[in-house]
C-alpha cells in the first residue's frame, strides 16, 4: 500500500471519529436539557343563565301585550268586608241625633243661618253686583297739581308752510302775555282763529276773524285788540300771512 493511500484512510478515520463524537455530544446535550412540560389550562366557568324575581317583574312591566287584558297588575280581586245590617253609618264622624226636645230643639246649631229675602226686585239684583271692575286698575297715588289759571292759549303758524312762525323763546313770551289776558265776558267760549297779513312796516289792516267765531262777541273783539296792542304780533312776525289760533 502506498503512503498516499495510507494518509487518505487516516483522514477518513479522523473525519468519521469526529462526526461520531459530535453526534454523541449533541445527544448528551439534549438528554441533559429538559423542556418545560405544558400544563393544561382549566376551562373557564360559564355563568349560569337564569331569571331572577326582579327580572320577572321588569319583564312583566315591559310586556308588549295589550294592557286591556286582565293581569295581576291591573285587575285584582280584593275582599271587601261589607258592614253588618244596620251598621252602614257606624264609621260616620258625626253622631246622629235621633230625638229633639219639644221645648228647645236647638235647630240653629244644625241648620245654616237664615238668609234675608230681598223685598224688591232692585234689591235682589243688587246682591251679586260685581261692582267697579276697573276700580284702581293702572292707577297710582300720584299727586296731580291743578293747572294754573290762564286767560288764553295762542298758537301762530305760517299759512304757507304750516309751521310755527316764532321761535320757542319768542313763543314762550307770547304765551306768558296770553295767560294774563282777561276776557270781559264770563260766558264759556270756544276756540277761534284770526288771519294776519304782515309786511315790513307791520300789520296790514286789522286781524280778520275766521268763521266759526268764539260764540261771544265781546271775546272776539277783546282778543282782536289784545293781540295787536299787548302781544304785538305785527312787530314779532316777519312779512307774510299767518293763522293765529286762540283758545280758552
Amino acid at each position: 500500500m502506498s503512503a498516499a493511500a495510507a494518509g487518505s484512510k487516516e483522514r477518513w478515520a479522523w473525519a468519521v471519529g469526529s462526526s461520531v463524537a459530535a453526534v454523541g455530544l449533541i445527544v448528551l446535550a439534549f438528554g441533559l436539557v429538559r423542556l418545560p412540560v405544558a400544563k393544561p389550562v382549566p376551562a373557564a366557568k360559564r355563568p349560569a343563565i337564569g331569571v331572577s324575581s326582579s327580572s320577572k317583574d321588569e319583564a312583566a312591566l315591559l310586556d308588549p301585550s295589550p294592557l286591556f287584558l286582565p293581569t295581576k297588575w291591573n285587575a285584582a280581586q280584593k275582599d271587601i268586608a261589607w258592614p253588618e245590617p244596620g251598621g252602614a253609618f257606624q264609621n260616620y264622624p258625626v253622631t246622629p241625633k235621633w230625638s229633639f226636645s219639644r221645648t228647645d230643639p236647638k235647630l240653629d246649631q244644625l241648620l245654616p243661618p237664615p238668609v234675608a229675602t230681598p223685598a224688591t226686585m232692585a234689591e235682589a239684583l243688587a246682591v251679586n253686583t260685581p261692582g267697579a271692575l276697573a276700580l284702581g286698575f293702572a292707577r297710582t297715588d300720584a299727586q296731580v297739581s291743578p293747572l294754573p289759571l290762564r286767560g288764553a292759549a295762542v298758537a301762530i303758524v305760517s299759512t304757507r308752510t304750516g309751521r310755527r312762525a316764532l321761535s320757542a323763546q319768542a313763543m314762550a313770551q307770547v304765551q306768558k302775555l296770553a295767560t294774563d289776558a282777561r276776557p270781559p265776558s264770563e260766558r264759556p267760549w270756544q276756540p277761534f282763529e284770526f288771519l294776519a297779513a304782515v309786511d315790513p312796516a307791520g300789520l296790514v289792516g286789522p286781524l280778520v276773524i275766521v268763521e266759526p267765531r268764539s260764540g261771544v262777541e265781546e271775546v272776539d273783539r277783546y282778543f282782536q285788540d289784545y293781540l295787536v296792542r299787548t302781544i304785538r304780533v305785527g312787530e314779532r312776525l316777519a312779512p307774510g300771512f299767518y293763522r293765529i289760533s286762540v283758545g280758552p
